[in-house]
């Protein structure tokens, strides 16, 4: 069977960090957990057909990970969004539910708690994505980051 593949966006290096280990951990050896260095990284192993679920705190200080979630929920709706942020409000929850993403929820989250919320939104394993062509990779977030 093939490896799981879940990508974490988030512009803390720490928590990203740990939330990786930890999932890495939890999961097993048949999931490949990643930090993606930045969102329009994270696009493109999406764009590829490489994420099985995608993991995002979204920053108030920055539209890069709202970009990407609206890319993808766009492009590549067959990827489940998982929000997890320590940037909790209505607001957010309002706007993330507009979005459309799988789940939201709001750290600090034990991790024993998140790996069956994991488990619960991603694809099944027989699934695999039709991709539209190699051109979704040159999209580039920082043209959506306006809208």
């Amino acid at each position: 069977m093939p490896v799981r593949q879940i990508y974490i966006v988030d512009d803390d290096p720490a928590a990203a960090l740990i939330t990786q280990r930890g999932l890495q951990t939890m999961l097993g050896e048949r999931f490949s957990v990643w930090v993606a260095p930045s969102p329009n990284a994270a696009w493109l192993s999406c764009a590829m057909g490489n994420v099985d679920l995608l993991i995002v705190d979204p920053s108030p200080h920055t539209n890069g990970a709202l970009a990407l979630i609206r890319v993808v929920q766009a492009f590549r709706p067959d990827i489940p969004v998982l929000v997890l942020t320590a940037y909790d409000t209505p607001g957010l929850r309002a706007r993330m539910r507009e979005l459309g993403v799988a789940r939201y929820v709001a750290k600090p989250i034990e991790l024993r708690e998140l790996v069956p919320i994991v488990k619960a939104i991603m694809p099944p394993e027989h699934m695999h994505p039709v991709l539209n062509g190699p051109s979704l990779a040159t999209l580039s977030l920082s043209s959506q980051s306006g809208k």
